[in-house]
């Protein structure tokens, strides 16, 4: 699919750092005020050098953001590359963005950490009143820092938790540096009720992820592409899930997968693992990362995933719907968000995924309506995209073997409702009344793996396709 295709739909942005997405042309004038040497004045050719490339290695594409962050050091700097970095992502088409950043990283000029976050704050309020869009921020703390600093950066976070600071994350090197080694300031944020993501299993394997797990307990992970590392991949697919990567699947913790920034680091976008994961049944997001050190954009993000990996507009659809579902926000403007994505790219599926027992089906099935016990329950039956299929399968029903996904016309279904999962960020379509058998196209056995886990039957995918 061409990425001009989705010139026109909404996206949400959830992974995108302040100090990489800086204009080229304005840090030269940035630099020139500071009196801070560049590598060259012409815009172009910094732009090229800022670029990241695989051959760089991290000292010298640290190097990047160290020379960016020398130009970050005084409010107006703070308040005009959040400006502009907010409204490039509004013309990109984002309409909710959280913009992250590490206050501590901001101070050698004499500014202190709370300084530095009004300035911050004032950029994102001043481009929200130019362009309409939603933009809020993510602090981050530095796995490289002592748990000391983690904490002022975490209870800077919490001080401004009132206004636009949503969430905390932990970035930086991961080799050497363990998330967990960072618990005790991210139970503050817990407990302050800020949202929490980790960058993990980007530079390193999936026992960052572990660590992350275990000592920040994220909301999200930033990347995690390196999962691929826990699983067992057979014939193009993953026949079988490891700890790390089971137990980040089965939460239902969403991925802010980042292609062009891990291909810069050594992951060729041909090659990343970003369809396996997805149709693994991990929530994958397409995020940006870091767009003037990796010349991307959002939206160019969509189009690497259609071109490169197969996503068709339904696909993309999904990744900005989970992004959406993902936002750190409350309840009731997250709902918003996702409704104006899923309206905006128009993209609803047509076919419908529904977990039922073998048995109840076949006695339902040759009369008018299918009933299933969770409606008698809940009031409702529980229905699910495709892809979100896995997440209660793993969930509520591992090692059975007596269920049947049924296929089901979404346009024959009447007070069909998107609402909030239970336990997970995504949002699951509800039948608000009985199941018309007429509506059921197909039936498919689930088959647990070894494990008792479930991954898609490819008889399924084919079903819900055809």
């Amino acid at each position: 699919m061409p990425t001009g295709s989705v010139t026109a739909d909404p996206l949400v942005v959830l992974h995108d750092h302040l100090d990489g997405g800086v204009r080229p042309a304005t840090l030269l004038d940035l630099a020139a005020r500071a009196g801070i040497a560049t590598p060259t004045d012409d815009p172009h050719e910094l732009a090229r050098w800022l670029t990241l490339t695989p051959d760089l290695g991290l000292a010298d594409a640290f190097s990047r953001f160290d020379l960016v962050n020398a130009m970050l050091q005084s409010e107006g700097a703070l308040q005009r590359v959040t400006r502009e970095a907010v409204e490039d992502l509004a013309v990109d088409g984002v309409i909710h963005a959280e913009l992250r950043f590490a206050p501590l990283l901001h101070t050698r000029g004499g500014l202190n950490g709370a300084e530095v976050l009004r300035a911050v704050e004032a950029g994102v309020a001043e481009a929200i009143n130019e362009t309409g869009i939603d933009a809020r921020l993510i602090v981050c703390a530095m796995r490289d820092q002592p748990v000391s600093v983690s904490t002022e950066a975490v209870q800077l976070a919490i001080a401004a938790a009132d206004g636009l600071v949503v969430g905390v994350d932990l970035a930086g090197i991961e080799p050497g540096h363990p998330a967990q080694d960072h618990a005790a300031a991210f139970a503050l944020a817990h407990e302050a009720g800020l949202g929490v993501t980790i960058h993990a299993g980007e530079m390193d394997g999936p026992h960052q992820v572990a660590g992350a797990l275990d000592g920040c307990m994220p909301h999200r992970i930033g990347h995690g592409w390196r999962l691929i590392d826990d699983c067992e991949t057979i014939g193009g697919r993953v026949a079988a899930l490891g700890p790390t990567a089971g137990s980040v699947r089965d939460a239902g913790l969403t991925l802010e997968i980042c292609l062009t920034s891990n291909d810069c680091l050594g992951m060729p976008v041909t090659q990343h693992p970003v369809r396996l994961l997805r149709d693994a049944g991990f929530l994958v997001t397409l995020q940006p990362d870091d767009r003037s050190i990796t010349t991307t954009t959002a939206r160019r993000e969509l189009g690497l995933a259609a071109d490169h990996h197969g996503f068709d507009r339904a696909d993309l659809a999904q990744c900005c719907e989970r992004a959406a579902a993902a936002a750190f926000l409350p309840e009731g403007e997250r709902a918003r968000l996702v409704d104006e994505v899923r309206s905006g790219w128009d993209a609803a599926p047509k076919s419908l995924v529904h977990l039922a027992e073998r048995a109840t089906w076949e006695q339902h099935r040759r009369m008018a309506t299918y009933v299933p016990d969770d409606y008698r329950r809940d009031g409702f039956v529980h229905l699910s995209g495709l892809h979100q299929l896995l997440t209660p399968a793993n969930r509520f029903y591992r090692g059975r073997s007596d269920l049947v996904a049924l296929v089901v016309e979404a346009d024959a279904l009447d007070r069909l409702v998107w609402e909030p999962g239970a336990g997970t960020a995504e949002y699951f379509p509800h039948l608000y009344g009985e199941l018309p058998v007429t509506s059921v196209r197909a039936a498919i056995d689930m088959v647990p793996s070894m494990d008792g886990s479930f991954l898609l039957p490819p008889a399924l995918i084919e079903a819900v396709a055809g």
